[in-house]
């Protein structure tokens, strides 16, 4: 088996933070976000928990909350997400950033349990845009936040899109959705996370095979 020489250590640990840097500000209209295998516990347990919420991320910026039209904008987001049958979830103002996962009653925000087997597929959504100049975060899982259901389709696992996808039901701009089969996945880090991971394994399997 290929070892690494150990005085070759500190230069390796650089190189993969820089790398850890590098993949968190690379854009991707589509990436993978998981290099995991695509059986997920969730299906062996034939349910997903995913958060359940939805609001602007000015709603959580102090300073930017002064020039906010919050009635108007709100009200304007639910009718376009409601005219593109997207059902509106919770409005939670922390709902863009999610970062203590294990703790959503801090937040306030629910957490949903949607069925995820092999006759009915299911995952945790989760999709930014821009409605009237200001951004929004959106999380579900699939199986809750249409009006009228949608199939899912599996192949959009661990993967985000950019507009494209989205404008086929959201009339908003700037579109980004992820899709994941982990429960509680749909958090604000744990995509990101997930691309790093996924970079840093490439990496030592290649220094591995040298």
């Amino acid at each position: 088996m290929p070892t690494l020489d150990s005085s070759n250590s500190g230069n390796i640990a650089i190189v993969v933070i820089l790398l850890i840097i590098a993949c968190s500000i690379i854009p991707g209209s589509a990436k993978h976000i998981k290099t995991t295998p695509q059986v997920f516990k969730s299906r062996f347990k034939g349910q997903v928990a995913c958060y359940s919420c939805v609001s602007f991320t000015n709603e959580f910026n102090p300073r930017k909350m002064k020039n906010f039209k919050f009635n108007l904008s709100t009200t304007g987001l639910f009718q376009t997400l409601d005219k593109g049958g997207v059902l509106v979830p919770k409005h939670v103002r922390q709902c863009p950033e999610t970062y203590f996962e294990h703790f959503p009653k801090y937040h306030r925000m629910d957490v949903v349990f949607c069925s995820n087997t092999d006759m009915e597929p299911g995952a945790c959504v989760k999709f930014k845009g821009n409605y009237d100049g200001n951004q929004y975060v959106y999380r579900n899982c699939w199986n809750n936040m249409w009006i009228e259901k949608r199939p899912y389709v599996r192949q959009l696992s661990e993967r985000c899109y950019n507009d494209e996808l989205v404008q086929n039901f959201v009339a908003t701009i700037n579109n980004k959705i992820c899709f994941c089969e982990d429960d509680l996945c749909n958090s604000s880090h744990s995509i990101f996370l997930s691309s790093d991971l996924f970079f840093i394994i490439l990496f030592v399997t290649f220094l591995n095979s040298r």
